[in-house]
């Protein structure tokens, strides 16, 4: 089953508990909303990738037999991990704030589950933290050094040469666009969302930018028709895409990355062993707290090498051309 977190929320009442719980996540992460899920059962996702492609088709002359031949494909494996954590609440707090109180505690845990969740989808690294899955920024890498476009293989595009980067090109949007085949979203850090307004008063950038609203009534911005995403946005406890990178012509980390995906079952998927689980224990034995329990078991696949590209070093700084 395929299924996006608004959509499986829908499948419970509106009273209930869950569906609050798992609406809570795709607010808290903006592209959580479009991002599918896939079941990889057992925590196993098993499939094959195009190595060649098959050498028995061309012309033939009359009466002469076709060719024969065969391609091959590779195996390819995904694995899920589990995200989990315990919600408790003293009684004496309960009593004295009544559920509100309870509610609180859930929607902060929720926020930290969003934000661990979207920071791995981005930085996750399976070979230093055997914990958690890899994410895009290391399964999307440049082949042979190549990161000037000239090598379409490449899952890397400079968005600049230069040692510390530079502010945001659109003509290199465009390029990275281009590379990705039927993309669906960008995603990048909100500091370089909010200049997109700025950079299209300007009559010597301009850029095609639009606004409009998501099923939960917030405001998208989109370049060409493209939904633009930034995470978690900025809080007092962390940043998204924050800009300590080291930009591709080296200098100091003071650049950050864009990343455009096209979402989708045959691109850029989440995967779970089941849907997101919320359980209520209520008061436990030792008779001072009350217990949520959220688990979630999750990994992600890029089944299309050009389902995404990694555009880096891009400085904090007005939009170019």
């Amino acid at each position: 089953m395929v299924h996006t977190l608004p959509e499986y929320a829908k499948t419970f009442d509106a009273a209930d508990k869950r569906r609050a719980i798992i609406e809570l996540f795709p607010e808290m992460v903006d592209f959580m909303s479009d991002l599918p899920f896939m079941t990889a059962a057992g925590g196993v996702y098993r499939y094959q990738t195009e190595g060649e492609l098959p050498d028995n088709m061309g012309f033939r002359a009359i009466n002469e037999l076709p060719n024969e031949g065969h391609g091959l494909l590779n195996d390819a494996v995904e694995q899920t991990f589990p995200i989990a954590g315990n919600i408790d609440v003293d009684r004496v707090l309960l009593n004295r704030y009544g559920a509100a109180r309870k509610t609180i505690d859930e929607k902060m845990s929720l926020k930290k589950k969003a934000k661990v969740w979207a920071d791995t989808f981005i930085g996750g690294d399976n070979q230093s933290a055997p914990r958690e899955f890899t994410g895009l920024k290391a399964r999307l890498r440049a082949v042979n050094g190549s990161t000037d476009g000239s090598n379409y293989m490449s899952r890397v595009l400079a968005n600049s040469t230069a040692s510390g980067g530079g502010p945001l090109s659109l003509a290199q949007l465009d390029r990275a666009i281009g590379l990705v085949e039927d993309p669906t979203a960008i995603i990048m850090p909100k500091a370089i969302k909010d200049r997109f307004a700025a950079a299209q008063r300007d009559t010597q950038i301009g850029g095609f930018i639009s606004l409009d609203k998501d099923e939960m009534g917030r405001q998208i911005t989109r370049y060409g028709n493209l939904p633009i995403y930034s995470g978690y946005g900025v809080t007092k406890f962390g940043e998204f895409l924050p800009f300590n990178e080291v930009a591709t012509g080296g200098g100091a980390a003071v650049t950050s990355s864009i990343y455009i995906v096209r979402f989708g079952e045959d691109g850029v998927t989440a995967l779970e062993t089941s849907p997101m689980e919320v359980t209520d224990f209520g008061l436990l034995e030792n008779g001072v707290h009350h217990r949520v329990n959220i688990e979630h078991d999750v990994g992600m696949g890029i089944f299309d090498p050009f389902a995404a590209l990694r555009m880096p070093s891009i400085t904090n700084a007005p939009i170019v051309k």
